[in-house]
């Protein structure tokens, strides 16, 4: 890869970044279009407190085309920025930035139409099925909906915090009126998909995101942490019999609409 004052630079902006799959993956697509050198993609270790000083400086990064966003700044960056897509407003969190000439920052976000495509793309159903979402951030919002536009029977959300659960549901509900929204982990005995839309497993001590009793009765149990590729939940639902979906087809079905918003064009 010869890198030169014309390359265009983009980045992943995250918290940790140590372990993220997207750079390497993203960076061999952009090989195999013959891109590489024109366009690189780096990580860029942001904390919670310096997102608003990176956004800011992003701006007058002449040569930067944009960002993923990943977490813990989904939600966070949605309010630096100057423009938003319909997809972005209604889930209210970001996962993808571009930088205009001018340096107004336009995001948008994919996460829940890549997980959806990556569950296709491993031959299981969405529309009918009954799932389960353990979450109510950014990335897990992206899902809900997601979910909800592709025709799931019915949708049960999980989260710490009860009432970010509660107004998640809602907004879903409101959008997708066919669909039976519930916070309600008892009201359902039958769980075709079982999704974890949080940042637990990222770390080997984490809990488990969903109770025993839940993968126990879900058919299949998804994830969207992307690294570690198998996470104590998707071993845990081995255990129990349940069949596994990791997080990288997620990441693999939506990285050319990730790359493709930021600019670059194969």
């Amino acid at each position: 890869m010869s890198i030169t004052g014309t390359t265009t630079i983009l980045g992943l902006i995250a918290d940790p970044v140590a372990r993220a799959r997207s750079p390497a993956m993203a960076n061999a697509l952009l090989e195999r279009w013959g891109l590489d050198g024109a366009w690189i993609l780096v990580p860029m270790h942001v904390a919670a407190n310096g997102l608003v000083d990176c956004v800011a400086a992003l701006r007058h990064l002449r040569n930067f085309g944009g960002a993923i966003v990943s977490m813990p700044h989904k939600t966070a960056i949605v309010e630096l920025l100057d423009e938003l897509t319909p997809d972005a407003r209604l889930v209210g969190a970001v996962n993808v930035i571009r930088r205009h000439a001018d340096g107004r920052l336009a995001g948008t976000i994919l996460d829940g139409e890549g997980f959806v495509g990556g569950l296709l793309r491993e031959g299981h159903r969405v529309a009918g099925a009954h799932c389960l979402l353990a979450g109510a951030g950014g990335a897990a919002s992206a899902v809900a909906f997601a979910l909800a536009r592709h025709g799931c029977a019915t949708l049960c959300i999980v989260n710490r915090t009860r009432a970010k659960a509660d107004e998640l549901a809602v907004r879903v509900g409101r959008a997708f009126p066919a669909v039976r929204v519930t916070t309600d982990e008892t009201s359902t005995d039958r769980i075709d998909i079982a999704v974890n839309g949080t940042s637990l497993g990222m770390q080997p001590d984490d809990a488990l995101p969903l109770s025993e009793s839940a993968i126990a009765r879900s058919s299949l149990v998804a994830e969207c942490v992307v690294a570690p590729e198998r996470t104590r939940l998707l071993e845990a639902a081995q255990q129990l019999g349940a069949a596994v979906h990791t997080g990288v087809p997620m990441l693999e079905a939506q990285l050319e609409m990730l790359l493709r918003f930021m600019g670059v064009n194969a």
